[in-house]
């Protein structure tokens, strides 16, 4: 029995997939549980349509990070840290900052996976770069610059 596969089921088959398998394990198991549904004419053409509007949305979000990771490219942003009287520092930057500071000086909204810190986080008073990583081949190279308080 053919059948396309809506959620991914560990070493049969992932979303999308279409797949022979035995009748009785697709009507006592991957059917009740939502998994899967019998591949018929009329679900073949709605699984179409939909990868073709999945595509053009794709295509979409691709030149937009691309427009995105251009306007970022080279960039800088300035964060202050609050020091002790030694010239440590007193606390780090993390992502939710760096994100925080995207959003307010370039109005670009991004998420933490976006963001890839060498280190994990910035704790030094120095130049540094952050590297934002929208797609495979949709990058930015941003310039920190971190001063005392």
């Amino acid at each position: 029995m053919k059948v396309l596969f809506k959620k991914l089921v560990v070493n049969v088959g992932h979303p999308w997939d279409i797949k022979d398998v035995k009748p009785g394990y697709a009507m006592n198991c991957l059917f009740p549980q939502g998994l899967a549904v019998e591949l018929t004419p009329s679900v073949e053409k709605k699984m179409k349509q939909e990868l073709k509007s999945q595509d053009k949305h794709n295509r979409e979000l691709i030149e937009n990070r691309h427009k995105i990771s251009e306007e970022l490219n080279g960039k800088k942003l300035n964060f202050t840290l609050k020091t002790w009287t030694n010239g440590k520092v007193f606390g780090w930057i993390w992502e939710k900052d760096i994100i925080r500071a995207v959003k307010k000086q370039y109005k670009v909204d991004l998420a933490k996976k976006h963001i890839d810190l060498p280190s994990g986080h910035i704790k030094k008073l120095w130049e540094t770069f952050i590297y934002i990583k929208l797609w495979k081949d949709a990058q930015a190279k941003l310039t920190a610059i971190v001063e005392s308080k």
